[in-house]
């Protein structure tokens, strides 16, 4: 399976997690499921992005994505000072993806919004 995991910055805009998420599943070379921080004040345009996009959406924990920051390639300044995780996006997609996943894409910069890509390890790759 492949998991995108999106972050954003306040100023992101509702209309751009579709054009992200779109981009990020392209880019990945496909995509099943969506994830982010379950109590981010945009979690409700990832879910209602996926929705759109008929993926499965994955609020995740903060717990959950401090437990696979390690594994982030890449780090936010502003993700590890609000949240103690490097990167949302990839720390979310890493969770989406299941213990032993990998990150197939880091974290991209879209606009004022962030996407990732992890894979399940039952897949190929």
């Amino acid at each position: 399976m492949i998991a995108i995991g999106i972050g954003a910055s306040n100023s992101a805009h509702p209309d751009d997690f579709d054009a992200a998420l779109e981009l990020a599943c392209r880019e990945a070379g496909g995509c099943e499921e969506v994830a982010t921080l379950a109590t981010a004040t945009f979690a409700r345009h990832v879910q209602a992005a996926a929705e759109r996009a008929a993926l499965s959406f994955r609020p995740v924990m903060l717990i959950g994505l401090r437990e696979r920051s390690a594994d982030c390639v890449t780090r936010s300044k502003r993700s590890l000072a609000l949240f103690g995780v490097n990167s949302i996006a990839e720390a979310a997609a890493l969770v989406s993806a299941g213990a032993g996943s990998r990150l197939i894409m880091p974290r991209r910069v879209i606009g004022n919004i962030t996407v990732a890509a992890a894979q399940s390890p039952g897949r190929g790759g």
